[in-house]
């Protein structure tokens, strides 16, 4: 397990040790000693093989020679085994289930990767609840070896580590920080979002190419969200609850997370196993709100499939919105959302919506979640899940756009000047807002979808440009500095 402070080398460091695992020869003979290797990658913020707020555990048979921003899927050598969201970038918003979906990995690397040796990447965050969540990733996941990558302290973050480790070998060693920082967490994170949405890739493929048009040329996938064949089981938020009547806008133009529903005891704390009643205070005094996974019974009788179950449940757990879309609501008298269990879900991929269409009861997704992912779930007998949470706003997809239309214009016109569309004039000074429509136009919205999406009179969704003082009350304009204030001092 690699922990430290923040920038402190624990990713660079865990790759060089994966690529000299990989790569090991004993002897100089052509055999390995080692032919796989996993990873439990528990870095939400930035992790090393996955997209900002998922943990995952890999299985890696080839050196890692990329940044994570160039392999945002799996390819060759780069197998994904099992991952979860916390629909968040931090563990601070749920630390409990953090620590679930983290057990739940180092479960599943037991069952399928237990003759691999395992690489832990943990998150920079060692003060507080961070440190309290290290200690007990130590104590659940009982690593053979803890590293330290600082040896400048804080001496409370090592002393806790160090106490922690009963069994395990804990060292310090020193960190490779830099002065110097080309990017930020943010804007990585950023890119690595970027990269994930823009990829074209195939099931089984190495991913070979990225779609360098803007996401709104993209024709998105139609999901239908009610009727027979719908295609979600319904929408969760991780964070704090919004009313029904808001769903909509609060999902529409931000990023979810796919997830899949394997059993129906995923959603604890919402149904009564026993009485298949929905939990909450209005349940019965002698019923358990939480799912009894240790009865006796589930020990004798074969599984049952997932299917009838969920559809089952469906009807019992959704709550329809004005525009008919299947809400998950929370147990009676709490304001945060409930979690799916780790044990009997999993993620699989982000998705952007493009649009909610009202007339026609579907969601426009932007996603690299290939079709036959989506065919497996079913096929399993499992539903999917869409999650909303604290990820961070595609601001960058708002406006690629626009970016994309000025730097036509200017190699059109040649000169690297112009005043085409969506090109910024300093005189004019451009603003860029989030888009105030109506629940019509999200439904008229549809009607351009997959024809016309690259034509400059298409208005670009999410978001409308303003200039000087357009939808501005008075006194609102821009402040300028002026280059003498304060010239005159303090007396004057």
């Amino acid at each position: 397990m690699v922990t430290g402070p923040k920038s402190a080398g624990k990713s660079t460091f865990g790759k060089l040790l994966v690529n000299r695992l990989v790569t090991y020869s004993p002897n100089g003979t052509k055999n390995k000693r080692m032919p796989d290797v996993a990873v439990l990658d528990l870095d939400l913020g930035q992790p090393e093989y996955g997209v900002p707020g998922q943990i995952s555990l890999i299985r890696l048979n080839e050196p890692v020679l990329q940044p994570s921003f160039c392999r945002p899927l799996p390819g060759d050598g780069f197998e994904l085994i099992r991952s979860h969201s916390l629909a968040s970038i931090s563990p601070a918003s749920d630390p409990d289930l953090y620590i679930e979906a983290a057990c739940d990995l180092a479960t599943h690397y037991r069952n399928i990767l237990g003759t691999c040796p395992l690489i832990i990447n943990t998150p920079g965050w060692i003060q507080g609840t961070g440190l309290d969540l290290l200690t007990s990733l130590i104590a659940d996941l009982r690593p053979e070896d803890v590293i330290y990558m600082s040896q400048t302290g804080p001496a409370e973050a090592v002393d806790a580590l160090q106490e922690a480790c009963k069994t395990a070998t804990f060292s310090t060693v020193p960190s490779q920080t830099t002065q110097y920082t080309s990017r930020t967490a943010a804007h990585l994170r950023a890119m690595q979002a970027m990269s994930y949405f823009h990829a074209e890739a195939e099931v089984g493929q190495p991913l070979k190419k990225w779609n360098t048009n803007p996401l709104t040329t993209v024709p998105p996938w139609l999901v239908s969200y009610a009727g027979e064949n719908r295609g979600i089981f319904g929408i969760m938020l991780y964070d704090y609850q919004t009313s029904p009547d808001l769903l909509a806008d609060a999902i529409n133009g931000t990023i979810l997370a796919a997830v899949e529903v394997e059993s129906d005891l995923a959603f604890r704390d919402l149904v009564d196993q026993k009485t298949g009643a929905k939990g909450g205070d209005d349940d019965t005094h002698g019923a358990d709100t939480r799912m009894d996974v240790d009865d006796d019974n589930d020990y004798d009788d074969p599984k049952p499939t997932a299917t009838p179950s969920l559809d089952e449940l469906q009807n019992r757990l959704t709550v329809p919105t004005p525009e008919g879309l299947p809400f998950i609501g929370t147990t009676h008298g709490t304001t945060h959302g409930t979690t799916l269990d780790p044990r009997y879900s999993r993620f699989l991929g982000l998705v952007l919506v493009r649009g909610i269409d009202v007339r026609n009861k579907a969601l426009q997704l932007l996603t690299p979640i290939a079709a036959e992912r989506i065919d497996e779930v079913s096929t399993r007998g499992g539903e999917v899940v869409l999650v909303s949470g604290r990820f961070d706003p595609p601001s960058w997809a708002y406006t690629e756009d626009l970016y994309y239309r000025r730097g036509r214009a200017e190699d059109d016109s040649g000169d690297g000047v112009s005043k085409g569309e969506g090109v910024d004039d300093e005189d004019e000074p451009m603003e860029v807002v989030e888009d105030e429509g109506t629940e019509g136009d999200s439904a008229s919205e549809a009607e351009g979808v997959g024809s016309g999406l690259d034509t400059d009179d298409t208005p670009t969704p999410w978001i409308e440009v303003l200039r000087g003082n357009q939808k501005r009350g008075a006194g609102s304009k821009a402040w300028r500095v002026r280059r003498d204030l304060g010239r005159g001092g303090y007396g004057a």
